[in-house]
């Protein structure tokens, strides 16, 4: 089965069912202006590609870069969609304070990686999974 695992510090904590093409979002408070930020990728043949991302306001390092997707407002949202850019087989994030709030969310979980996982290495990687580690794997909760 498809599936996203979670490896904090080089440990796997868990894995969060995402089918090809299914969303994976990773959401955030932008650290200087203290507004939220979502960040939606996908997974295509066995990678991460970013899609879309939206941001309350132009935030310190925000906004579209020329060529990547279109942008538009949505309500008091700022949305760039169809970015279309290869990410990698992994994504490496290093979890901000608690204030930052990290989270990553799928349609079907949210793993919140601030309040544990602060400045470590999570990794996150589209692989496939057995069934039955499927079935009796976890959900990534990181420990405090």
């Amino acid at each position: 089965m498809p599936a996203l695992r979670v490896i904090d510090d080089g440990t796997v904590i868990g894995h969060l069912p995402l089918a090809e093409g299914e969303t994976l979002t990773v959401a955030y408070v932008h650290s200087i202006d203290g507004l939220p930020i979502e960040e939606d990728l996908t997974v295509r043949d066995g990678r991460l590609v970013a899609e879309s991302t939206r941001s309350v306001q132009y935030g310190a390092g925000m906004g579209q870069i020329p060529g990547e997707g279109e942008a538009r407002a949505d309500g008091e949202w700022w949305v760039v969609d169809a970015m279309d850019r290869d990410v990698g087989a992994e994504m490496v994030l290093r979890p901000g304070s608690a204030a930052v709030d990290h989270r990553l969310r799928t349609s079907d979980a949210e793993v919140r990686l601030s309040p544990c996982l602060t400045a470590h290495r999570v990794v996150v990687a589209p692989v496939r999974v057995s069934t039955l580690q499927s079935l009796l794997g976890r959900a990534p909760r990181p420990e405090c």
